[in-house]
């Protein structure tokens, strides 16, 4: 089994510390980095224990197409499928590819994603998964029914078939224009079990849990072991969340004269928003919700 992950330089030690919690239990999975970014850019000083895939290994043309016109975020997210299909080729003998976002962190053994690849070819999870209990379930409608933090690719036809769509889409259509029905890799997960055949939905309640689906999932300790919803917490993605303390201490082993500043060479850079600005639409945002909330209830 190979698990990968894909970050700029500046996410290498979250990528590291994601690494160390698949190697606690999984020790003899191939985790591998999709590095968006030049090799030559990371600090001497910083070991990185895991193999790193360069993008421009890759061979995409970001000449044609609209790479160029992708912001960093767009660039890094819209490169997911082309790495899952460099390593398909890269490595002939393994037939199953895990995806974890490179601020994840695996808490438990995930041998049953690896089990149900047997039967299925694809495993996709989902935003959401009990209805009623997230405050703007609407949100998923717009961003994506299911999450591209993670997800289970086995060799096939049918996954090779769904790579080449992804990978097209990626490069075509790859802008976060929710208005106009694009959040880069995202959305176009929506149609994967409609448009292929043998694609399992994953509704496990511990595997990718992220602030997209916190409101839904009741996260508690029990006997020094996390638990969401009474079962297993399986991996945690903190992308947009506060860092525990024990991951903060992990990142520290690997964070090195600065590498989390260093910005990456492609895409086009994301303008820091004016911290007055920033502070004004987050109050905007969290009025808006309620409002949401209050008219959803009639």
């Amino acid at each position: 089994m190979i698990i990968y992950t894909v970050c700029h330089i500046n996410g290498l030690a979250n990528a590291c510390v994601l690494g160390d919690s698949i190697k606690k239990f999984h020790p003899k999975a191939v985790f591998i980095i999709g590095l968006v970014d030049e090799k030559s850019r990371i600090p001497k000083s910083f070991i990185c224990p895991f193999p790193i895939i360069e993008f421009s290994e890759l061979n995409i043309d970001i000449s044609s197409k609209n790479w160029s016109n992708y912001s960093t975020h767009e660039f890094l997210r819209n490169t997911k499928p082309f790495f899952a299909q460099y390593i398909f080729e890269k490595y002939p003998e393994e037939n199953k590819i895990l995806f974890f976002s490179f601020q994840s962190i695996i808490c438990n053994s995930i041998n049953f994603i690896e089990k149900n690849l047997e039967d299925y070819s694809m495993i996709l999870v989902p935003q959401l998964i009990h209805a009623g209990k997230h405050p703007d379930e609407k949100q998923a409608l717009n961003t994506g029914i299911f999450h591209a933090g993670f997800y289970g690719l086995k060799r096939s036809q049918e996954t090779h078939n769904f790579l080449n769509w992804w990978a097209e889409n990626c490069a075509n259509k790859g802008f976060i224009q929710l208005d106009k029905g694009m959040n880069a890799e995202q959305l176009w997960l929506e149609l994967v079990p409609v448009l292929f055949e043998n694609v399992l939905i994953e509704k496990h309640d511990g595997l990718n849990i992220g602030n997209w689906n916190l409101p839904e999932r009741i996260l508690e300790v029990i006997d020094n072991q996390y638990f969401t919803n009474k079962k297993p917490l399986i991996s945690y993605d903190f992308y947009g969340l506060e860092y525990w303390k024990a991951y903060q201490s992990e990142l520290k082993k690997y964070q090195k004269l600065g590498i989390e500043n260093i910005q990456t060479s492609l895409g086009i850079p994301i303008q820091e928003t004016n911290p007055i600005k920033k502070w004004t639409i987050l109050v905007l945002k969290k009025i808006i919700t309620q409002i949401d909330i209050f008219f959803d209830k009639f």
